[in-house]
């Protein structure tokens, strides 16, 4: 499926850069004080996460899934159908909804939360994708 890959590809690229900043910035206050690290990490979390949910909305067309009702439900669809395990939901369901707040909430961003992100939790963007590219390999769909 190239649109997936695609996908997860550009969830690894934000991954990096992410972890990229995550080393450059030594401290919370560090992060506060610099508008251009606060841009550059909310974006790349955006974006990793609307990847996801891109990659979720795909997988669910393209095997007949139960239809979400959101965001949130997209990746309990992928949990309940076994694509995903079912502890990465307390990661992902709360990125649903960051990632709502980044796209329509931007007045409501709280800091600590981002910087929380990027410090913390890439490493659950790449189980995400490792369990993707697993059951996608596993159903015979990558090369």
């Amino acid at each position: 499926m190239k649109s997936i890959l695609k996908k997860i590809l550009i969830v690894e690229e934000r991954v990096k850069r992410l972890r990229h900043l995550s080393q450059t910035i030594n401290s919370f206050e560090s992060y506060l004080s610099s508008a251009r690290d606060k841009d550059v990490a909310e974006r790349n979390i955006q974006v990793a996460i609307e990847s996801c949910l891109d990659i979720g909305k795909i997988l669910i067309a393209t095997h007949q899934l139960k239809e979400p009702n959101d965001n949130k439900g997209v990746f309990m669809v992928l949990a309940e159908s076994g694509i995903i395990k079912t502890a990465l939901l307390k990661f992902l369901i709360p990125m649903a909804g960051t990632r709502n707040i980044l796209v329509h909430g931007y007045d409501r961003i709280d800091d600590a939360l981002i910087y929380g992100i990027f410090q913390k939790h890439l490493p659950d963007f790449e189980s995400f994708i490792q369990q993707i590219r697993s059951y996608e390999s596993m159903r015979g769909e990558w090369p």
